[in-house]
């Protein structure tokens, strides 16, 4: 990501490890082109470490210092090593690596028999090779004037357009990375949904579904707002470093980074919350209309994004996963108790008015149970006509439950005022917290 921005020096920790002959050799050509660009170009000063590097390889590099126990052998251009090397007496032989034979030369004996034996053949070799170079001449204005003449044709930093799709093409890589994490999760919410689906299975138009349709609408809201906070509790604290540094650096803007994350997030997410609408739905038998499904299913993803906005909120505030993970389910608890189903709104003592105010469950309990309820045609038995208890129309159990207080539509914007609002909340965390 440090490349994006083309920086002036790049300090690199043995770059090959890990990487097979072809790779290594490639990446060290795409740094040999960056430490020698074009006039036009922002040439980057590359100093890395390399460990056994293979010929081709080695004569990519300009200049080498050779180390031996913290003392330097050798400096000097690249091309003039072997010349040193042949004046000290200690030529390379044919067909041999260059690279190997270099270090071969100042490296001790690895065996005890051997070691005391060429301790003071190495101490000479050193001595040699250290002896028949020429002193080293610092130019401080080295590469002065090249970079004063790219100067007027430096590149700007990349558009803010290119760093959000450049950061969201790493976020969806980082994504596919862990896609045992989101298939378990997919997984897992199939399995949830057929078990409330079972449970609840056709409740019917009876009496009696009235009792049953409210738990199971209280369930969907909070088992989904379950899944969608934990899928995103530790994006920040676990990338914090990282994106101080890169930051910091001036790769990319913490609003092209934040943004990405989020829509990465976002587009994963959403199919989750889909697939548990279309399971439940039809399961437990909520009224076969097409736009109560369709809003069934928006509110069920409203649900899932308020959720993950305010852990995200929650990650991008705290410190550590430790204690965002600590904090997370306080919160969630607080919006469950708050939710509306278990007092109503009506009932609860004005000095928990504010927490009932921002528990986003109550808002998604509230509209799911409007989107059910109204237009909805009960049915009754002889036995509950005669006891004059029957209940025809679902509008009644609005009334009962103390829900006509708002509309659909009115939940649906406070979620969506919740989902924007946190996710403010957690960009100005990411920007202005440092920790």
């Amino acid at each position: 990501m440090q490349l994006l921005n083309r920086p002036q020096l790049l300090f690199l920790d043995e770059p090959t490890s890990g990487l097979d002959s072809v790779t290594a050799l490639d990446l060290l050509r795409t740094f040999h082109s960056l430490a020698h660009g074009r006039s036009s170009e922002k040439v980057v000063t590359i100093v890395c470490s390399i460990h056994q590097p293979q010929s081709k390889i080695f004569y990519l590099f300009d200049s080498l210092i050779l180390l031996k126990q913290g003392n330097i052998v050798y400096q000097g251009p690249r091309q003039q090593a072997m010349d040193v090397y042949r004046m000290a007496g200690f030529p390379c032989p044919l067909y041999s690596n260059p690279a190997d034979h270099l270090l071969d030369v100042i490296t001790p004996a690895r065996t005890i028999d051997d070691q005391s034996a060429s301790s003071e053949k190495q101490t000479d070799a050193d001595k040699l090779i250290l002896a028949v170079q020429a002193p080293v001449e610092i130019d401080l204005n080295m590469g002065a004037h090249k970079r004063i003449a790219q100067m007027a044709d430096l590149p700007k930093n990349p558009l803010w357009i290119t760093q959000f799709f450049i950061l969201l093409r790493r976020n969806f890589q980082e994504q596919i990375r862990s896609s045992k994490i989101i298939v378990t999760s997919v997984i897992q919410t199939i399995i949830i949904a057929i078990l409330i689906g079972c449970v609840f299975l056709q409740i019917g138009n009876g009496q009696s579904s009235i009792l049953r349709r409210s738990p199971v609408i209280f369930f969907c809201a909070i088992n989904q707002g379950i899944f969608g906070a934990l899928m995103v509790i530790n994006s920040f604290p676990v990338e914090r470093a990282l994106s101080l540094r890169e930051r910091a650096s001036g790769t990319y803007y913490a609003s092209a980074y934040f943004t990405a994350k989020i829509l990465a997030d976002t587009l994963v997410q959403a199919p989750v919350p889909v697939l548990f609408s279309c399971i439940v739905y039809f399961l437990v038998g909520f009224q076969l209309v097409a736009s109560k499904f369709f809003i069934f299913t928006v509110i069920i993803i409203l649900c899932s994004f308020a959720a993950t906005s305010l852990a995200l909120m929650i990650s991008a505030l705290c410190k550590t996963t430790d204690m965002s993970v600590t904090v997370l389910p306080m919160a969630l608890e607080v919006t469950r108790l708050f939710g509306g189903f278990f007092l109503a709104p009506a009932r609860l003592p004005k000095y928990f008015s504010w927490l009932d105010a921002l528990s986003y469950i109550k808002y998604v309990y509230v509209a799911l149970s409007l989107n059910e309820l109204e237009d909805l045609k009960l049915t009754c038995t002889a036995n509950e006509l005669a006891a004059g208890k029957c209940i025809t129309e679902g509008e009644v159990t609005i009334r009962d439950l103390g829900l006509d207080y708002i509309s659909i539509g009115g939940c649906i914007g406070v979620l969506f005022a919740f989902i924007i609002g946190w996710r403010v909340i957690a960009f100005f965390g990411i920007r202005y917290l440092k920790h």
